[in-house]
């Protein structure tokens, strides 16, 4: 979207308002600025005085005509006639401005404006202007983007996200109102937005669709991104018709740090260290940022950004899952888990700008982000069967088989983003957008082994989930066996097998786009007309190779036993669940060479083959967008066509046969996607949007393609997929009230409500087949649409700096927001409805900061409530759901002068824990600790 352009769309009775509110505020010793150059065109760059960092979203007036500036700073005004004006620039947060312009017949008139904090008004100390550089003006910058923006935007800069404890840009955006976060022991991966599934979301990179290093979902796994090589974080969550439409819950855009982005060099490194309480493993993190300005005019940037950092992670594992039996329900399978990892990030970003003059730019941006995760985990398998007639979910007795393990696992993923592009205006009227974009994602998995030991024994085992977090278990029968618990004598273990697995997930998406824009008077007062065309080609595969060796001839010719790969750590989760010693993390190099070299070490053919598929999706877009203003009132409307052809292939397994059978599927579907949004300026602060919008959500890779998995035999369940589900397509309401604070904060009220049309689920049918002359029922489990769906809610927003309060407590502020969601979806096959996966019913954030006399502080709490996850078709009782969850962080950082900083870091301070559920909460699921972290460190920025 085109900021500066669809910001001169503003009310022209409205810019007058604040004219003339400036007028009353402004700076004494108005500049006057003589014309020179070309015709009839004002342009100028907005910065601010302490460190020369150039303002992006400033209002710019200039005798009722409007404009905002650009991420430079920048701004132009065109088509002026010779005279004398008066241009005022307004910044919340900063004191405004007002310089005299005078344009002679064929002049050109360049203007820059340096403004300067509130905070730092007559007055204040040396000491003030150094505090107030880090989170207020971070959040003045913030708030005046999103002042300016046309349709419903919010955005988070660089430096305020700086200033929350988190590891990445899932974590980071978890801050903003309306977006929440699924994690993986304990760290965020996934971002919904209002409620709605993660495949609802799509992200971007400078404009650039990130390809996705995850197989089996469109959702983007943002962990892989770290959160200290970006500029700001843009959410959209009402699109226009010159974005991609497949965005049904928003658009989430990180935006890349520029040279130009301010004057003279950028300079910025940190470096800090760490532990986490749980296992004590390291946590450390190191950043740098460099860039210039070059040439004679300072109007070449280049810029380098990195980051590294390693998280030595243990995590504290439980799970019970219940299945259906006689009369009720009973956990079938308890697994105890040892989770031990190291997780490294990196991150590098350059890029290069030109600035040929003030209406011509070109760019280029490459991006390569890579989280590297080597985990290995002891878990032990109990397997519950033949129930005794009085069990249920909470006492009851079994037989147990009991298996030990040892999982070594890696995986690698990458996400790497090259962009060129450019914005060229001509004459008056005309401005062209063009852009060259490929992201390319990655994720190997190698190794993935598990050696599996099985007791020998099966005893009965009688449990109690009274206390369904922590429950009993007790070994009958068996004298050499625990009073009580599963710490199980070694000897009763024997070899199974030796697994393994290799994965590889590949994703490359090529782009072309051309906008133009032309400012026209047909309709409104002023406004302008854009179009554009769009190109996206999408290339995935995904391969999974599977081997196995079960021989116990091949490991007893080792001459070892279980108990000779165990060392001396014990196994006790939670302090509670003690399952006896944990596996050497050496075993796989000792012990797994001659397993493998053995011709007992086979290829599973059908697990090899029939996971694995390949896809091509080509979606071509054009668009029409009108920008028109009537007074205080802005309007947007347009329309977007696409067009998408997708094709899949996989492979077929005949077992009877061993035959592989080459599948291939097809299709193309059209959809138009129109949009109108509104701006009101009620005041100069105070601003009333109105939208409607479409958009999409395309199935899965995955479930489109013609894969078909089938069990043991012809009569065993199925998992397929299919190339005929629709895309969900959704109409958007959104309203929202905003009141901009002064001297620095925000008042805002949001309502939204989307209408979905063919939501997408998993679902299952029964199907009759034919084998040997016998009628077998088997499940067919496949993507398949529902009908319909809704979704609603309401988002609060504060943000406030106390700055007028007396003395030291014109340091205090708060940052909170407050999102209500709740959905419905019917499900395939008339089966009732469900809500959606991702909605929480509650979800806010509360933050007390606090800024003086060079300290920094942040105590910032988030809640999100429970939401399902996944669904049981068959049985909705037992239905997945994530419990809700909160966190405690705070932050601290000392600033020792200008350039150097102290910080310090602790993430959940409260020690919360994450369960999963079955249906209820006393079916626990999956329990997982991963204990509290700190880390603490020391900056530079010149």
């Amino acid at each position: 979207m085109n900021c500066r352009h669809s910001a001169i769309t503003t009310a022209i009775a409205a810019a007058l308002a604040l004219t003339a509110a400036q007028a009353a505020h402004a700076q004494q010793g108005a500049t006057t600025v003589l014309a020179e150059g070309a015709s009839g065109i004002v342009t100028g760059q907005v910065k601010e005085a302490a460190r020369g960092v150039y303002l992006d979203g400033a209002r710019v007036t200039l005798n009722g005509f409007q404009t905002t500036t650009e991420r430079d700073g920048s701004f132009r005004i065109a088509g002026l006639s010779p005279g004398k004006y008066r241009l005022a620039v307004d910044y919340i947060g900063y004191q405004p401005q007002e310089i005299d312009v005078e344009i002679g017949a064929g002049k050109h008139a360049s203007v820059d404006v340096v403004l300067r904090s509130t905070a730092g008004a007559p007055g204040a100390t040396e000491l003030d202007r150094i505090e107030v550089r880090a989170m207020r003006d971070a959040q003045a910058m913030a708030l005046n983007q999103q002042r300016s923006s046309t349709n419903y935007v919010n955005v988070v800069s660089a430096d305020l996200l700086g200033q929350f404890p988190d590891n990445n840009i899932a974590e980071s955006t978890q801050r903003i109102p309306g977006v929440s976060i699924e994690r993986d022991q304990g760290e965020g991966r996934y971002v919904t937005v209002r409620g709605a599934p993660k495949e609802y979301t799509t992200v971007s990179l400078d404009g650039v669709p990130l390809a996705n290093p995850d197989g089996t979902s469109r959702g983007v796994e943002l962990d892989t991104i770290p959160s200290d090589v970006i500029a700001a974080l843009e959410v959209t969550k009402a699109i226009t018709p010159d974005m991609d439409g497949d965005a049904i819950g928003g658009n989430i855009n990180i935006r890349t740090q520029s040279a130009l982005d301010r004057d003279g060099m950028t300079l910025r490194a940190s470096a800090a260290m760490g532990q986490y309480q749980l296992g004590g493993g390291d946590n450390e993190r190191y950043n740098a940022t460099i860039g210039q300005r070059f040439g004679a005019d300072k109007n070449i940037g280049v810029l380098f950004s990195g980051s590294y950092s390693k998280q030595g992670r243990f995590t504290d594992n439980v799970e019970t899952l219940y299945s259906a039996i006689a009369g009720g329900f009973a956990p079938t399978e308890i697994q105890i888990k040892d989770y031990e990892g190291t997780r490294t990030r990196t991150g590098l970003t350059g890029r290069f700008d030109y600035r040929i003059d003030p209406g011509n730019l070109v760019y280029f941006v490459a991006s390569d982000a890579n989280f590297k995760d080597r985990e290995f985990r002891d878990n032990l398998i109990i397997t519950l069967d033949n129930f005794a007639a009085t069990s249920n979910e909470t006492t009851g007795q079994a037989r147990a088989t009991f298996d030990k393990e040892l999982r070594e696992r890696t995986y690698d993923k990458s996400i790497r983003t090259y962009n060129l592009g450019g914005e060229h205006f001509v004459g008056d009227d005309w401005k062209f957008d063009w852009q060259l974009s490929q992201s390319k994602a990655t994720k190997t998995t190698d190794p993935r082994d598990q050696f599996i030991f099985r007791s020998t024994v099966r005893p009965q085992m009688r449990y109690d989930y009274t206390n369904y977090d922590f429950p009993t278990w007790a070994i009958l029968g068996r004298a050499d066996a625990p009073a009580t618990g599963v710490n199980l004598p070694e000897g009763w273990f024997a070899f199974r097998r030796l697994n393994e697995r290799f994965e590889y997930n590949e994703e490359t998406e090529t782009g072309v786009r051309f906008d133009a824009e032309r400012q026209q008077s047909f309709l409104g007062d002023s406004g302008s007309i854009q179009f554009g065309v769009r190109s996206r080609s999408r290339d995935k595969m995904f391969d999974d190779e599977r081997y196995r060796n079960g021989s116990a001839t091949d490991f007893n010719a080792l001459g070892v036993t279980m108990s000779d790969m165990l060392c001396s750590g014990v196994s006790n989760n939670f302090g509670y669940f003690l399952a006896g010693r944990r596996f050497c993390r050496d075993i796989f190099s000792n012990y797994a060479g001659p397993l493998r070299n053995s011709a007992n070490h086979q290829r599973l053919l059908a697990d090899s083959v029939t996971a694995d598929y390949s896809a091509q999706e080509d979606v071509r877009a054009g668009y029409v967008r009108l920008d028109a203003n009537w007074g205080p009132l802005t309007m947007i409307a347009g329309v977007r066509y696409e067009r998408t052809n997708l094709e899949g292939r996989a492979v077929q397994f005949n077992s009877a046969t061993e035959e592989l059978i080459p599948r291939r599927a097809s299709r193309r579907y059209d959809d138009l996607l129109p949009s109108l949004h509104f701006r009101y300026e009620l005041s100069p602060d105070s601003v009333l949007r109105a939208a409607y919008s479409t958009g999409l959500n395309r199935p899965d890779f995955m479930h489109t393609a013609p894969y078909r998995i089938v069990g043991e035999t012809e009569a065993s369940d199925v998992a397929e997929g299919n190339p005929d589900v629709k895309a969900a397509y959704a109409h958007n309401f959104d309203l929202s009230y905003e009141h901009y604070l002064r001297p620095l904060g925000l008042i805002s009220a949001a309502l939204f409500y989307k209408r979905i049309n063919d939501p997408l689920f998993v679902a299952s049918r029964n199907e009759t087949v034919t084998v040997g002359g016998t009628n077998y029922t088997r499940k067919v489990t496949r993507a398949e649409n529902g009908s319909s769906g809704m979704l609603r809610g309401a988002e609060l927003t504060w943000q406030q700096t106390f700055d007028n309060l007396p003395g030291a407590l014109s340091g205090l502020g708060v940052y909170a927001n407050y999102t209500y969601a709740k959905s419905s979806a019917e499900l395939p096959f008339g089966l009732g409805s469900t809500e959606l996966p991702g909605t929480s019913r509650t979800n806010y954030n509360a933050a007390l900061t606090y800024e003086k006399y060079g300290f920094n502080t942040r105590l910032a709490y988030n809640y999100r409530s429970q939401f399902i996850q996944s669904f049981d078709i068959s049985n909705p009782a037992l239905d997945v759901y994530w419990g809700a969850r909160a966190s405690l962080d705070f932050s601290a950082s000392y600033n020792i002068n200008k350039q150097w900083r102290l910080f310090a870091e602790v993430n959940n301070i409260g020690d919360t824990k994450q369960v999963r559920f079955q249906g209820t909460r006393n079916r626990v699921l999956e329990m997982e600790s991963f204990g509290r972290s700190w880390l603490g460190g020391v900056s530079y920025k010149f």
